[in-house]
């Protein structure tokens, strides 16, 4: 699939308490480069990165990305791993694998993030109302130490 933005921060106004979120996500895969039909694909971990942009007046700007396509930095992906045994989705041209995700700091321990997804496999059903039809459902609920 590609990248998908969740959520952006200026970091000159932004508060402790907007680090915590929720946003809905879709993801597509993408067509074989090779020119091939599609096959079926299995998801087995969704990886969180981030973008940072570091523009100050009067200075070089600096920007980096802890992305997968990105030069590695000192700075990690976090990985979230679907779970084999209760189901972990597959993809196949036409569907989407859409859901909610949400993360925030653990409550016990402030540098510590609690991640939350709830996703389902959907195709859509055909027609001019857009409805869809669940293929697969299921949740992943993580938390990454400090």
């Amino acid at each position: 699939t590609d990248r998908v933005k969740l959520a952006g921060f200026d970091l000159n106004t932004c508060k402790d308490c907007d680090l915590d979120f929720s946003v809905p996500f879709a993801l597509q895969c993408k067509a074989p480069a090779d020119g091939s039909s599609f096959a079926t694909t299995r998801i087995d971990k969704l990886v969180v990165s981030f973008d940072i942009d570091f523009d100050v007046p009067g200075t070089n700007p600096v920007s980096f990305s802890t992305g997968c396509q990105s030069t590695p930095t000192h700075w990690k992906q976090a990985v979230l791993w679907f779970d084999p045994v209760v189901g972990v989705p597959t993809l196949t041209q036409g569907e989407t694998l859409r859901g909610q995700f949400k993360m925030g700091r653990n409550a016990k321990n402030h540098r510590e993030m609690d991640f939350d997804v709830t996703w389902e496999v959907v195709r859509l059903k055909g027609g001019e109302n857009g409805d869809f039809i669940r293929q697969s459902s299921g949740r992943i609920e993580t938390k990454l130490g400090a």
